[in-house]
Protein backbone atom coordinates (compact mmCIF):
# COMPACT_ATOMS: atom_id res chain seq x y z
CA UNK A 1 0.00 0.00 0.00
CA UNK A 2 1.14 2.94 -0.81
CA UNK A 3 1.41 6.20 1.07
CA UNK A 4 -1.64 8.81 -0.26
CA UNK A 5 -3.52 4.63 -0.32
CA UNK A 6 -3.11 4.39 2.98
CA UNK A 7 -3.90 8.17 3.83
CA UNK A 8 -7.59 7.25 2.38
CA UNK A 9 -7.43 3.91 4.33
CA UNK A 10 -6.80 5.29 7.50
CA UNK A 11 -8.95 8.28 6.89
CA UNK A 12 -12.35 5.81 6.24
CA UNK A 13 -10.88 3.70 9.45
CA UNK A 14 -10.79 6.23 11.76
CA UNK A 15 -14.43 7.92 10.45
CA UNK A 16 -15.74 4.56 10.66
CA UNK A 17 -14.69 4.03 14.15
CA UNK A 18 -16.03 7.91 15.29
CA UNK A 19 -19.42 7.40 13.39
CA UNK A 20 -20.28 3.96 13.13
CA UNK A 21 -20.50 3.97 9.69
CA UNK A 22 -18.26 4.55 6.56
CA UNK A 23 -17.63 8.34 5.11
CA UNK A 24 -19.40 9.38 1.50
CA UNK A 25 -16.36 9.95 -0.57
CA UNK A 26 -17.47 14.18 -0.58
CA UNK A 27 -16.15 13.47 3.20
CA UNK A 28 -12.82 11.32 1.99
CA UNK A 29 -12.19 14.42 -0.48
CA UNK A 30 -12.66 17.14 2.37
CA UNK A 31 -10.86 14.92 5.08
CA UNK A 32 -7.69 13.55 2.34
CA UNK A 33 -7.23 17.30 0.73
CA UNK A 34 -8.04 16.10 -3.07
CA UNK A 35 -9.69 18.27 -5.21
CA UNK A 36 -12.17 15.73 -7.03
CA UNK A 37 -14.04 12.86 -6.29
CA UNK A 38 -12.50 11.06 -9.67
CA UNK A 39 -8.97 11.55 -7.58
CA UNK A 40 -11.13 9.21 -4.49
CA UNK A 41 -12.81 7.56 -6.61
CA UNK A 42 -9.25 6.23 -8.69
CA UNK A 43 -7.78 5.16 -4.54
CA UNK A 44 -10.75 3.52 -3.81
CA UNK A 45 -10.55 1.38 -6.79
CA UNK A 46 -7.25 0.28 -6.00
CA UNK A 47 -7.79 -0.07 -2.37
CA UNK A 48 -11.01 -2.79 -3.21
CA UNK A 49 -8.63 -4.11 -6.15
CA UNK A 50 -5.65 -5.24 -3.76
CA UNK A 51 -8.78 -6.51 -1.10
CA UNK A 52 -8.26 -3.93 1.68
CA UNK A 53 -11.71 -3.04 1.53
CA UNK A 54 -15.47 -3.84 -0.59
CA UNK A 55 -17.91 -1.51 -1.54
CA UNK A 56 -21.86 -2.16 -2.69
CA UNK A 57 -22.52 -0.37 -5.95
CA UNK A 58 -25.89 1.40 -4.57
CA UNK A 59 -25.47 2.79 -1.89
CA UNK A 60 -24.06 6.32 -0.37
CA UNK A 61 -21.73 4.68 2.00
CA UNK A 62 -20.99 1.63 0.88
CA UNK A 63 -17.32 1.19 2.02
CA UNK A 64 -16.44 -1.62 3.89
CA UNK A 65 -13.04 -2.43 5.00
CA UNK A 66 -11.82 -6.23 4.82
CA UNK A 67 -8.30 -5.51 6.70
CA UNK A 68 -7.72 -3.81 10.14
CA UNK A 69 -5.48 -0.66 9.79
CA UNK A 70 -2.62 -1.81 11.97
CA UNK A 71 -2.14 -4.95 9.57
CA UNK A 72 -1.44 -2.29 7.11
CA UNK A 73 2.17 -1.15 5.95
CA UNK A 74 2.62 1.95 4.20
CA UNK A 75 5.06 2.29 0.98
CA UNK A 76 7.74 5.13 0.80
CA UNK A 77 8.35 7.24 -2.01
CA UNK A 78 11.56 7.29 -3.79
CA UNK A 79 13.71 9.92 -5.85
CA UNK A 80 12.44 9.30 -9.63
CA UNK A 81 15.81 9.46 -11.63
CA UNK A 82 14.04 9.68 -15.24
CA UNK A 83 14.00 7.14 -18.30
CA UNK A 84 16.33 4.09 -18.92
CA UNK A 85 15.97 2.12 -22.22
CA UNK A 86 15.20 -1.64 -22.37
CA UNK A 87 16.80 -1.97 -26.08
CA UNK A 88 19.10 0.43 -27.46
CA UNK A 89 20.59 3.15 -24.60
CA UNK A 90 18.47 6.44 -24.84
CA UNK A 91 20.39 9.83 -23.65
CA UNK A 92 20.72 10.29 -19.78
CA UNK A 93 18.29 12.77 -18.14
CA UNK A 94 17.24 13.63 -14.71
CA UNK A 95 14.18 14.54 -13.88
CA UNK A 96 13.24 15.47 -10.47
CA UNK A 97 10.49 13.58 -9.12
CA UNK A 98 9.29 10.90 -7.01
CA UNK A 99 7.33 7.51 -6.83
CA UNK A 100 5.78 6.06 -4.18
CA UNK A 101 7.09 1.95 -3.67
CA UNK A 102 6.15 -0.71 -1.48
CA UNK A 103 8.20 -0.68 1.83
CA UNK A 104 10.10 -3.80 0.45
CA UNK A 105 11.31 -2.05 -2.20
CA UNK A 106 12.40 0.84 -0.34
CA UNK A 107 16.08 1.46 1.06
CA UNK A 108 18.90 4.03 1.51
CA UNK A 109 20.11 4.66 -2.33
CA UNK A 110 17.58 3.34 -4.01
CA UNK A 111 16.43 5.13 -6.90
CA UNK A 112 13.09 5.06 -9.88
CA UNK A 113 13.26 4.74 -12.96
CA UNK A 114 10.70 4.45 -16.00
CA UNK A 115 11.73 1.37 -18.61
CA UNK A 116 11.54 1.90 -22.43
CA UNK A 117 11.50 -1.14 -24.80
CA UNK A 118 11.10 -4.59 -24.71
CA UNK A 119 14.40 -6.18 -24.53
CA UNK A 120 14.12 -7.68 -21.00
CA UNK A 121 10.64 -8.71 -21.59
CA UNK A 122 11.87 -12.27 -20.38
CA UNK A 123 12.81 -10.72 -16.76
CA UNK A 124 9.33 -9.45 -16.60
CA UNK A 125 10.44 -6.33 -17.21
CA UNK A 126 7.71 -4.58 -19.48
CA UNK A 127 7.83 -1.20 -21.38
CA UNK A 128 6.42 1.31 -19.35
CA UNK A 129 7.15 -0.68 -16.14
CA UNK A 130 9.39 1.59 -12.85
CA UNK A 131 12.06 -0.39 -11.70
CA UNK A 132 13.46 0.09 -8.54
CA UNK A 133 17.32 0.84 -8.25
CA UNK A 134 20.10 0.02 -5.78
CA UNK A 135 22.79 2.93 -7.14
CA UNK A 136 25.99 1.46 -6.36
CA UNK A 137 29.24 1.44 -9.50
CA UNK A 138 29.87 -2.60 -9.31
CA UNK A 139 27.68 -5.15 -10.08
CA UNK A 140 28.30 -8.93 -9.81
CA UNK A 141 28.31 -11.26 -13.05
CA UNK A 142 24.79 -12.30 -14.18
CA UNK A 143 23.35 -9.23 -12.18
CA UNK A 144 20.81 -7.16 -13.42
CA UNK A 145 22.25 -3.42 -13.95
CA UNK A 146 21.23 0.20 -14.87
CA UNK A 147 24.42 1.17 -17.46
CA UNK A 148 25.73 4.14 -18.86
CA UNK A 149 27.27 3.84 -21.89
CA UNK A 150 28.86 6.82 -23.68
CA UNK A 151 26.10 8.90 -21.89
CA UNK A 152 23.52 7.15 -22.64
CA UNK A 153 21.52 4.70 -20.07
CA UNK A 154 20.35 1.53 -20.52
CA UNK A 155 18.65 -1.74 -18.29
CA UNK A 156 20.79 -5.40 -18.87
CA UNK A 157 22.04 -8.29 -17.61
CA UNK A 158 25.81 -7.44 -16.42
CA UNK A 159 28.02 -10.21 -18.10
CA UNK A 160 32.31 -10.25 -17.34
CA UNK A 161 33.80 -12.52 -19.49
CA UNK A 162 37.87 -12.51 -18.98
CA UNK A 163 38.75 -8.60 -19.56
CA UNK A 164 35.81 -7.54 -21.45
CA UNK A 165 31.95 -6.72 -20.50
CA UNK A 166 28.69 -7.45 -22.30
CA UNK A 167 25.28 -6.28 -21.66
CA UNK A 168 22.71 -8.90 -22.60
CA UNK A 169 18.96 -8.71 -23.25
CA UNK A 170 16.28 -10.54 -21.64
CA UNK A 171 14.68 -11.25 -25.12
CA UNK A 172 16.03 -13.94 -27.69
CA UNK A 173 15.36 -11.67 -30.36
CA UNK A 174 17.86 -8.81 -30.09
CA UNK A 175 21.81 -9.25 -29.36
CA UNK A 176 24.17 -8.50 -26.74
CA UNK A 177 25.97 -5.30 -26.43
CA UNK A 178 29.68 -5.32 -26.64
CA UNK A 179 31.43 -3.05 -24.03
CA UNK A 180 34.85 -1.54 -26.46
CA UNK A 181 38.03 -0.22 -24.75
CA UNK A 182 37.02 3.09 -26.05
CA UNK A 183 33.99 3.22 -24.40
CA UNK A 184 33.22 5.26 -21.44
CA UNK A 185 31.50 3.12 -19.44
CA UNK A 186 29.58 3.01 -15.23
CA UNK A 187 27.04 1.13 -13.99
CA UNK A 188 24.52 3.38 -12.43
CA UNK A 189 22.92 0.50 -9.89
CA UNK A 190 21.86 -2.72 -9.60
CA UNK A 191 18.01 -3.93 -9.96
CA UNK A 192 16.03 -4.65 -6.73
CA UNK A 193 12.43 -5.10 -7.79
CA UNK A 194 10.11 -3.99 -10.79
CA UNK A 195 6.54 -1.95 -10.94
CA UNK A 196 3.68 -1.78 -13.11
CA UNK A 197 1.63 1.36 -12.20
CA UNK A 198 -1.94 2.33 -14.01
CA UNK A 199 -1.36 6.06 -13.56
CA UNK A 200 1.88 8.16 -13.38
CA UNK A 201 3.11 10.18 -10.06
CA UNK A 202 2.82 12.64 -8.51
CA UNK A 203 -1.17 11.69 -8.30
CA UNK A 204 -3.87 13.77 -7.92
Amino acid sequence: MTPKQKKVFDFITTYQERHGYAPSQQEIARGCGFESLGTVQHYLKLLERDGFLSRRWNGRRSIELNKPAQAVAAGMELPFVGIVAAGRPIEAFQQAEVVEVPSAMAGTGNVVYEVRGDSMIDQGIMDGDYVTVHSQPTAENGQTVIAELNGSITIKRFVRKGNSIELHPANPTMTPIMVQESDEFHIRGILVGSMRFYKKWKGK
